[in-house]
């Protein structure tokens, strides 16, 4: 009887063990929210995406035009797109397509940015004759998302403080961000960080996490619409 105790007590001991050895530590000092709504309000002032070029298919020539309308960032928790409306004109055959590409979202502990990368968003570009589809070409807007959006993290909110202390002298609190850790919500993108607080400056580099990347490098987005 008594070995059988000792044994389960073995067993339950091993097991609390491995569990807090599994358990990752919480960084939960403050969040920082970025809500896909601003992300598409920087994507709208870019302006109108669209190209035009000359084709020739089955020795038919022509122009074709296309503009891309309503551009927008989904941000979700298990994989996020971007989403448009690409309006396509084929000499005098017109059409509208929806298109659904994939988005990448990382932060990088050490520049202190989210980066939000457009990387595959295609439509087929097509005409009509004798009431048979015939491609032209593939549009690829990734092409015209070269570079990344990218959003200042949430280690600038480094501050300090003054308290009174007992003897009327003042002392100063510094306190800065440190590791970050990037999670995907419903709509928006959450940046948690630890703090650490001293009564001394910090040194200008802290030790710094690698990067982090939430989905299945780097200047602020500059978009150029390219002839195709």
């Amino acid at each position: 009887m008594i070995n059988r105790i000792f044994i389960v007590f073995i067993i339950c001991f091993f097991t609390l063990t491995v569990y807090g050895q599994n358990q990752k530590k919480v960084i939960n000092d403050f969040s920082v929210v970025l809500h896909e709504e601003a992300i598409n309000k920087v994507i709208a002032a870019v302006g109108d995406i669209k190209g035009t070029n000359d084709y020739e298919v089955l020795l038919i020539s022509g122009k074709y035009h296309w503009t891309v309308h309503n551009p927008k960032i989904n941000i979700r928790p298990d994989s996020s797109d971007f989403t448009c409306d690409a309006l396509v004109n084929v000499g005098p055959f017109s059409y509208k397509t929806q298109v659904i590409g994939n988005v990448k979202i990382t932060y990088d502990n050490e520049k202190n940015l989210i980066f939000i990368k457009i990387s595959r968003a295609i439509f087929e570009l097509y005409t009509m004759l004798f009431n048979k589809k015939v491609h032209i070409k593939d549009i690829h807007l990734e092409d015209y998302f070269k570079e990344p959006f990218a959003f200042e993290g949430p280690k600038t909110m480094a501050t300090d403080m003054e308290f009174m202390m007992p003897d009327s002298t003042m002392k100063k609190i510094y306190v800065q961000p440190t590791a970050c850790k990037m999670e995907l919500k419903w709509k928006e993108i959450c940046t948690s960080c630890e703090i650490v607080a001293a009564d001394k400056p910090f040194k200008p580099a802290l030790k710094l996490v690698p990067p982090i990347e939430a989905t299945k490098s780097t200047q602020t987005s500059t978009i150029q619409a390219q002839k195709k």
